[in-house]
């Protein structure tokens, strides 16, 4: 239904009213805000060990009584988060880096990427109370004046973690975040097609996430196993507008002390509300099919919770992971070099502060050595609540066209055995430039990466919520992409496609998967000054006045 082709982009009679585009902030009426501290600490940890997970990622966390050991046994198992950290986590993952000024607006550009620079999430911090600094409570997080509005006071941990099939991860932990999606503000330029997006967009900001709390020596679960409706109310939402697509428990340690869960859990989620914002346009145009894709992947109640997540599932997830894919087409195989970390290369807060969106590339070659530390370490380290953390639903190929030491062609990254197969060769550089919407940027790219997946079966196995799981992980292993492309000097840019020609191309190796994401990596043709950590304190009138008068 929302698949491009040369035909539906041809024709399509749909234009862009940039009188009614929405607003970048969520902003309540009658919230007050509390400031949040931006003398926060700086992420120093070398960024590829980091966006690699290799700091965080204990593959034996299936044990919940066994704490993680990032960086073998020097975590401090007594740390204590206070706001300052907390502050760091929101900026390096979603705060303002640059403000860049066109046609007299000026647009807010954020730490990860979001498609059109529209950034339809939303994070939302449920905490225990960080001292004296920050009372038990759920906030909201607006990165506008990088504050926090507090929606419920007191320690919820026990209700979320109930609403998550009573999820000791997220009981357990001092601060766990919710990721949400304000549909709106992505559908007013990519209608249908935008519900992907929302995956997509948080998966970006997921991918700074863990790299940075990674940095920190916390360790962060990712779930998707949740009840969604009571999730939305217990965040007040408005139905059919803004929906929770994902919980991050952060700082896991199953040895701490649960939460006193006394209290009627499913009376306080009937206490819902819904606090007053700013509307985000004049005009907000509804789409039926995005929330009907929504609500056939919901879970309804525990039992489906329960299944989400029970061990036979994650069984079948395993075995797709290390299902052999076809050798068919493969010409030639070449095994990808493999490089130590750098431990005095660039750290992860400044590859964050690098990041941006390739505007052109200079068509000069990249290492082979590079293009292999991004196949290697984008795909790992991805803790979710369905699968075990080495697992993955998702495939690569990709079109090389100048890496040194490679021959230009189609590629499948076979990561079972650390090696790239060639698939087609002989190609004309445009090819790739052609499957992203015939842009000439991709043709450009020293390669274009295209995160794939065997759809019907992830579908067979996980029902209508793997959908959400395979965009997801793809919109993760995209931002790691972009955040190891900067680490090692290069740029990077994401894109769409037309969705059955990239099959097609890929194919009879590929005849069987979806395409979900194209990144395309290499040399910029021109020197891009980097983010910092800028000062923004945007009042309420700048928040709600952007782009246009209309308030």
């Amino acid at each position: 239904m929302t698949k491009h082709s040369e035909f539906s982009v041809m024709n399509s009679n749909y234009f862009l009213d940039w009188s009614n585009r929405p607003k970048p902030f969520k902003v309540y009426k009658d919230l007050s805000s509390l400031p949040l501290p931006i003398d926060f600490p700086h992420p120093t940890l070398n960024a590829v060990t980091a966006i690699s997970n290799l700091s965080s990622n204990d593959k034996s966390l299936n044990n919940k009584n066994q704490i993680p050991s990032p960086l073998s046994s020097s975590k401090d198992i007594s740390k204590i988060i206070t706001l300052s950290d907390l502050s760091s986590l929101l900026f390096y993952s979603y705060g303002i880096t640059r403000v860049m000024r066109f046609n007299s607006v000026d647009y807010y550009m954020r730490a990860a990427s979001a498609t059109g620079a529209l950034y339809p999430i939303e994070i939302y911090v449920v905490a225990k109370g960080l001292g004296a600094e920050l009372d038990a409570g759920v906030y909201h997080f607006n990165p506008g004046e990088f504050s926090l509005s507090a929606i419920r006071k007191g320690d919820y941990r026990s209700l979320l973690g109930s609403i998550a099939g009573n999820n000791t991860d997220i009981t357990t932990s001092p601060i766990s975040l919710i990721f949400t999606s304000y549909a709106w503000r992505n559908a007013w330029k990519y209608q249908l097609r935008s519900y992907r997006h929302w995956f997509w967009d948080a998966g970006v900001i997921v991918a700074n996430l863990l790299a940075v709390t990674g940095s920190m020596q916390l360790y962060t679960r990712l779930i998707m196993g949740f009840l969604d409706d009571q999730s939305n109310r217990f965040l007040g939402l408005e139905d059919q507008k803004e929906a929770s697509i994902l919980i991050a428990a952060i700082d896991v340690d199953a040895l701490k002390d649960k939460v006193n869960q006394e209290q009627s859990l499913q009376e306080k989620i009937l206490d819902s509300f819904a606090p007053k914002v700013y509307p985000l346009s004049l005009e907000e145009i509804d789409y039926p099919e995005i929330w009907k894709a929504y609500n056939s992947s919901k879970l309804l109640d525990n039992a489906q919770v329960s299944g989400w997540i029970n061990p036979q599932r994650k069984a079948e997830v395993d075995e797709l992971d290390k299902k052999d894919n076809p050798s068919l087409g493969t010409l030639r195989q070449y095994t990808l070099p493999k490089s130590s970390m750098d431990d005095n290369g660039i750290d992860i807060g400044n590859s964050i502060l690098k990041r941006g969106s390739t505007r052109q590339f200079s068509r000069l070659p990249i290492p082979f050595l590079t293009l292999s530390n991004i196949l290697l370490n984008s795909t790992r380290g991805i803790p979710m609540d369905y699968k075990n953390d080495s697992n993955s639903l998702i495939d690569l190929y990709l079109v090389v066209n100048a890496v040194d030491g490679l021959e230009k062609g189609g590629y499948f990254f076979n990561s079972r055995n650390n090696s790239i197969d060639l698939l087609k060769d002989r190609l004309s550089r445009n090819i790739s430039g052609h499957l992203c919407l015939d842009q000439s940027l991709f043709a450009d790219a020293s390669a274009v990466i295209f995160i794939m997946t065997d759809l019907k079966h992830v579908l067979d196995i996980l029902g209508n919520r793997g959908y959400r799981a395979t965009q997801m992980e793809a919109g993760i292993t995209a931002g790691k992409i972009y955040l190891l492309s900067y680490a090692h000097g290069l740029g990077a840019s994401g894109s769409t496609f037309y969705d059955n020609e990239v099959i097609e191309f890929f194919s009879p190796h590929a005849k069987q998967k979806e395409t979900l994401i194209a990144i395309g990596v290499g040399i910029p043709s021109y020197r891009s000054k980097p983010g910092r950590v800028l000062p923004v304190r945007l009042t309420r009138e700048q928040m709600i006045g952007a782009y246009s008068t209309f308030s």
